[in-house]
């Protein structure tokens, strides 16, 4: 829709003209203690006392510095692989857990120091659908109360009122008045999402997160719920925070897409700048993993190396180092780009143990057929040769990653830095030191 088909701003306090700042997220953590518990007592009576704990405390690093912001009448789409954060980030932005640190502020006013009648106020103005149709409704509830339920918690209208607009909002949802008496259990999963979505408008909010409300249902009955999603969202002047590990739906419903790793945002942009100019290696892998409907096509679809590091004990830098293809080669090394590649490869494959002949000619012939880089660089690969050939695999393991890792920028530094925009006009943020 254009700006100008859009209503401006009423000079009303607390009124945000489309297009404007609806919901600004800065520096946002959400940290879980994964231990210190009662279940993490270690019995230690070896000065003849009580038991007493003698296990630090571990912190699980869900979502570790967050920024972006949402403007009025957008959809911001948030992508990532399963356990990146992004549920947690949801749940927190909308104060449903309390953050760690960080600022979240809606309209202007931050919500965590919201009086007890603002953030009343503040609930009625965002709702949130969840992942599971089925779970996320009341089985012993009709489906005309559940969307009343809103309304009645939010003093709005009198009975009469809120069911006229609980059947209004079935049929602009796409479902039957008539059904106002009816189960969720006598739904199919795509209805019991519509059902879901009308609960969400039946208090006329601004913002709605939808936390993959989509993923559980078939791929044509997706579609069905999007475009209604988007009328919807053109209707009642809505914006949303869309959250998916799908980049068929994130590209579909989306004006801009923010991709998530490990606690982090990797990389931030107009939804067609993004697709078609991904600048972060992540993204471009996530990319390259779409499947392609042609069974013509040939080349190595994009696979990402090794498992996601646990969020306890992030890698320093960039988090996503540890996997990228694009790791920069230390400077006090004289490599060829070929020669780091063949390193960088050799690193990683002791590190999975993903090779079983320990002898040096067989490495040699695995990963240095052109011979081991000289120099300086060349002495530490040949060290860790030498702990393989003893079997001293986590001997060689440490000594790879503090003489090349960890000497790195991209371990030494956290990548933040804007690209020029080739499709569209936002700014193009990408946290890669590749950039620098």
């Amino acid at each position: 829709m254009s700006d100008a088909a859009r209503p401006t701003s009423t000079g009303v306090p607390g009124e945000v003209a489309f297009g404007e700042p609806l919901v600004e997220v800065e520096g946002l953590e959400k940290h879980f203690s994964n231990g210190g518990g009662l279940f993490d007592v270690t019995l230690d009576r070896s000065g003849g006392g009580l038991p007493r704990v003698v296990r630090e405390e571990e912190v699980v690093r869900a979502v570790d510095g967050v920024s972006f912001t949402i403007r009025k009448g957008e959809t911001l789409g948030l992508v990532g692989e399963s356990g990146c954060g992004k549920s947690t980030l949801a749940r927190t932005l909308l104060n449903l857990l309390e953050p760690t640190g960080g600022s979240v502020r809606f309209k202007g006013e931050e919500i965590r120091e919201m009086g007890r009648r603002d953030q009343r106020r503040m609930r009625r103005d965002v709702q949130m659908i969840f992942q599971d149709p089925q779970s996320s409704l009341d089985p012993r509830m009709k489906v005309g109360p559940i969307v009343e339920e809103p309304m009645k918690a939010h003093d709005m209208l009198d009975a009469d009122g809120r069911e006229d607009r609980a059947r209004d909002l079935l049929e602009k949802v796409g479902l039957d008045p008539q059904h106002y008496n009816r189960y969720p259990h006598e739904f199919s999963g795509g209805q019991r999402q519509r059902i879901n979505l009308a609960r969400a408008l039946s208090v006329n909010p601004e913002f709605i997160v939808c936390d993959e409300p989509t993923s559980a249902l078939d791929v044509s009955i997706q579609a069905q719920v999007l475009n209604t999603m988007r009328e919807l969202q053109d209707e009642f002047d809505l914006t949303y925070l869309f959250i998916s590990h799908d980049l068929s739906v994130i590209r579909h419903i989306s004006d801009r897409v923010a991709v998530m790793y490990l606690g982090r945002v990797a990389e931030l942009a107009d939804k067609e700048e993004l697709f078609e100019n991904p600048q972060h290696p992540y993204t471009q892998a996530l990319l390259g993993s779409i499947p392609v409907p042609d069974p013509r096509a040939r080349g190595r679809r994009g696979v990402v190396e090794g498992d996601v590091p646990s969020p306890i004990n992030p890698p320093s830098g960039c988090r996503f180092r540890t996997r990228c293809p694009e790791l920069i080669a230390p400077a006090e090394y004289d490599l060829g780009e070929d020669e780091w590649a063949r390193v960088r490869t050799f690193m990683r494959a002791v590190d999975d143990r993903r090779f079983e002949s320990t002898d040096p000619s067989s490495v040699d012939a695995q990963f240095f057929p052109e011979g081991r880089p000289d120099g300086e660089a060349g002495s530490h690969v040949d060290e860790a040769v030498t702990l393989l050939a003893e079997e001293a695999w986590d001997a060689a393991a440490a000594l790879l990653d503090e003489r090349f890792a960890e000497r790195t920028v991209c371990a030494r530094e956290v990548p933040d830095y804007y690209v020029e925009t080739e499709h569209g006009t936002n700014d193009h943020y990408a946290a890669c030191h590749l950039h620098r």
